[in-house]
């Protein structure tokens, strides 16, 4: 798959889809993703006009995750700040609605947004101060619109309102705008690309979330896993069973309870969930190498936040060494053909990176080999996930 949009899709009324898969060329920011992604949605639910503000409300929606959750950075920076407008205003929401779920629905985000009109009033009018007309560009870049062209190439965008109201609508431009005060502007779908979206609605949405994962990749080059970031996570790509079973099976073989890193606390039994040391959000795996047992409750607080790394690291490779040392005992003592069956169906999810599987988890490691090669290789991925901005896990001592 390419940029392009070369699938298998409906035609309506010969229209020029050339002209439409160029609408992303030129991105400086992620906005014409965004933008158009929230126009393909709302026309999918109705067929009225849709005001700048509706756009606007449904691009918080789709981008909350990606920068709430992810920490995904959605374009270089604004007038000398870190974050450009569509973050600004998720970051505004974000601190200002406290009560917002940890995975909030997108009826909950736009309530929340109507409450917060006045703080994100400035973001959101900025946000339409060129995607609106820009996204239009290749659709004015043919003979006869020259006009049109010249209206948006020098953001005369009252005089591109004007120029494309005396539009016969056979032009078959994507969309026009109609005339309204700030956010109250209105779009309105030409009637043959509005049936081109909902025809090929799944087709076209895969070929915009490409071309974002694109983007955002070169905004992000060190975060692994972008493609999984767009939208919020599906849970049936966790893989922690096998590692879970793993775990339990190093307690029924020693006799004893498993311990927590954190707090040196045992887990019972039915209380075990696994935690990411570095937060799975940033890592994107279930790898071995990058989990720890932990009670469930204390997970819950722990959350989408990295450890400090002066404090737990030593015990977390502690703790990993303890299990590797069950798994590779010292030479003379044999293998448990019990814990290696289960590490083996633990293998095919979570030990895929090669340096672990062909220097951590093998024969013959020191306790401070072990924990070099762990640090070697962990330390660098936690260092980045605190670029990225991720918080860091402070204990209350309520919760140990």
């Amino acid at each position: 798959m390419d940029q392009e949009l070369h699938f298998e899709i409906v035609y309506e009324n010969n229209l020029d889809t050339s002209k439409f898969a160029r609408m992303f060329n030129n991105k400086a920011q992620s906005y014409k993703f965004y933008w158009f992604e929230a126009i393909l949605n709302l026309t999918k639910d109705s067929d009225e006009d849709i005001t700048f503000e509706e756009v606007i409300d449904e691009m918080i929606c789709e981008a909350w995750h990606t920068v709430t959750h992810y920490h995904l950075r959605l374009g270089p920076t604004v007038n000398g700040n870190a974050e450009n407008f569509l973050e600004h205003a998720i970051n505004t929401l974000n601190i200002i609605e406290k009560e917002l779920p940890q995975n909030p629905s997108k009826d909950e985000l736009k309530i929340a947004i109507k409450k917060c009109d006045k703080e994100l009033k400035k973001d959101k009018t900025r946000l339409t101060d060129y995607v609106p007309y820009k996204l239009l560009y290749p659709f004015f870049d043919v003979e006869g619109m020259e006009e049109g062209l010249e209206y948006i190439k020098n953001d005369k965008h009252s005089r591109l309102i004007t120029y494309m109201a005396k539009l016969s609508g056979n032009e078959n431009v994507f969309y026009t705008i109609l005339d309204g005060v700030g956010l109250q502007k209105k779009i309105r779908i030409n009637q043959y690309w509005r049936r081109f979206l909902i025809k090929n609605y799944s087709v076209i949405q895969s070929w915009v979330q490409y071309n974002k994962a694109q983007f955002l990749q070169d905004r992000n080059p060190g975060v692994p896993g972008i493609i999984y970031k767009i939208c919020p996570e599906n849970e049936e790509l966790r893989k922690l069973e096998q590692a879970r079973d793993l775990w339990r099976a190093v307690a029924e073989y020693t006799g004893k309870p498993i311990k927590e890193i954190y707090t040196g606390k045992d887990i019972p039994s039915d209380s075990l969930s696994l935690d990411h040391f570095v937060p799975r959000s940033y890592i994107s795996n279930d790898e071995l190498w990058n989990l720890t047992p932990m009670r469930k409750t204390l997970n819950s607080s722990k959350n989408n936040r990295l450890p400090l790394w002066d404090v737990f690291f030593e015990p977390f490779a502690e703790y990993q060494y303890y299990l590797y040392g069950l798994l590779f005992p010292e030479s003379g003592e044999p293998r448990s053909p019990f814990l290696v069956s289960k590490f083996e169906k633990c293998k095919k999810n979570n030990l895929n990176a090669i340096w672990a599987s062909e220097k951590l988890y093998v024969p013959g490691n020191t306790a401070s080999q072990f924990t070099r090669i762990l640090s070697h290789n962990l330390k660098p991925i936690y260092e980045a996930a605190q670029l990225q901005g991720y918080d860091t896990w402070k204990i209350s001592a309520d919760i140990t």
